[in-house]
């Protein structure tokens, strides 16, 4: 289990209260007539003696568990309570309550030795007055008040012991079953990683292909994958709304039902299979719902494509211009499904095109239009893997707060049929 201070553990911040309200007492004793300074050497001694602990709690910040300290620290400031009181009226001195500033350090550390350690320290802070003028003996009001105040806040010194210790177990708990979360979401981390395609393909095939995904957290809701069809390729691109674990577990389910429709030949007709899917598993009040782009290429380099309400896909053809691929079709698992259509629009990759598509966190990276900067971008970066690493490079510059995902698919092969122009050959209702 990693190492996890906090800002009490530093010296510095515990000496600062006792600094601070042994430099008001003396504002105080200077201040107001009514306070007397009744042995000057003391009063001067308990600033230096003060003084002397802060600077040792400054240079010790950076080593905040360090033993000693933790040991001496009290130490010295039951030494400069001591010196107030002598130095303010002995028994009258109405500062003998800041002894419970360093009862409550020593008390507050583990080991039940420092119980007697801080009742050791309360009985130096009523005996030193004694100790500093020798020719006036402790009355027997005195030797009272010392049982008294050491049984007081003996016991205040046992109190916040074990409140202490039970804080401590119950941070040591957290601290455990935090780890058993994190181990848990790295896990799944390097589970969603290797559903991820591989960057290759068969050189049978007529396209180059390359893509990334940089989640916001450690799961993220955004995936993308490819996969060989018959006479062709598949690949798709998705965007559950949300992120962490639950994001990612959607994700998983969508990809897997689309895996599942490989050798069906209709784009709309895997929407519809993974909106099943979706559909099966959501029948709580909660809508989750997800953004996904799929696409099949033939060999001969036509396409078709059908969009649930992503709306980020487009193509660079190989003369520059750029052609969004836009549709008006609804996200997946809003639980609309009557009204859910996915339509399946085919059209030609030409020798040299590309086609970019994209999540919504890559918006964020770029001041006004993002699909003409990643365009741009294409036009630059021909190779596709070029173009993937370029944006997320960029990724890693510009402050983002959502997942990060690109496809970039290019056209290689000479062969293709001419061109056609854009067909809606069919709408699936679900």
């Amino acid at each position: 289990m990693p190492n996890r201070t906090s800002i009490y553990d530093n010296p510095l911040v515990r000496q600062a209260p006792i600094s601070a309200f042994v430099a008001l007492s003396a504002l105080l004793t200077v201040a107001l007539p009514v306070l007397e300074i009744t042995h000057a050497q003391a009063f001067l001694a308990s600033f230096v003696v003060t003084a002397l602990a802060t600077l040792v709690a400054a240079t010790a910040a950076g080593l905040p568990r360090l033993v000693l300290l933790g040991a001496v620290l009290p130490a010295i400031d039951f030494v400069a309570v001591a010196l107030l009181r002598a130095g303010t009226g002995n028994g009258a001195s109405v500062f003998t309550s800041l002894v419970i500033l360093p009862v409550v350090w020593a008390a507050s550390r583990p080991g039940r030795w420092n119980i007697a350690y801080a009742a050791v320290g309360v009985a130096v802070v009523i005996l030193t007055p004694f100790v500093i003028n020798p020719s006036q003996p402790p009355a027997g009001s005195e030797l009272v008040r010392l049982g008294i105040t050491v049984v007081v806040f003996g016991t205040v010194a046992v109190i916040i012991h074990e409140l202490a210790r039970n804080a401590r177990r119950s941070v040591a708990a957290a601290q455990v079953g935090e780890d058993a979360v994190r181990a848990e979401i790295d896990r799944a981390a390097t589970v969603q990683r290797s559903l991820l395609p591989s960057t290759s393909l068969d050189a049978a095939h007529s396209v180059s292909i390359a893509g990334a995904c940089l989640p916001a957290k450690t799961v993220g809701g955004d995936f993308f994958d490819w996969y060989p069809t018959p006479g062709g390729i598949a690949f798709s691109l998705g965007d559950v709304m949300g992120k962490g674990v639950g994001a990612g577990l959607i994700a998983a389910a969508v990809r897997s039902t689309l895996r599942s429709a490989r050798t069906v030949d209709d784009a709309s007709e895997a929407l519809k299979r993974a909106s099943d899917g979706l559909a099966a598993e959501t029948l709580t009040s909660e809508v989750t719902f997800t953004t996904l782009f799929h696409a099949r290429v033939s060999d001969e380099g036509v396409l078709q494509w059908a969009d649930a309400g992503h709306g980020l896909s487009s193509i660079v053809r190989a003369d520059g211009q750029v052609e969004r691929l836009l549709s008006g079709d609804l996200p997946l698992g809003l639980g609309l499904e009557l009204l859910n259509a996915w339509r399946t629009t085919t059209t030609v990759l030409q020798p040299g095109d590309t086609l970019v598509t994209f999540s919504d966190g890559v918006l964020d990276l770029f001041d006004g239009d993002a699909v003409e900067a990643v365009a741009a971008l294409s036009r630059e970066h021909r190779d596709p893997q070029a173009l993937v690493q370029a944006l997320s490079a960029r990724a890693g510059e510009v402050p983002h707060d959502d997942d990060v995902t690109v496809v970039v698919l290019r056209r290689e092969a000479a062969q293709v049929p001419s061109a056609a122009p854009v067909v809606d050959v069919s709408a699936r209702t679900v």
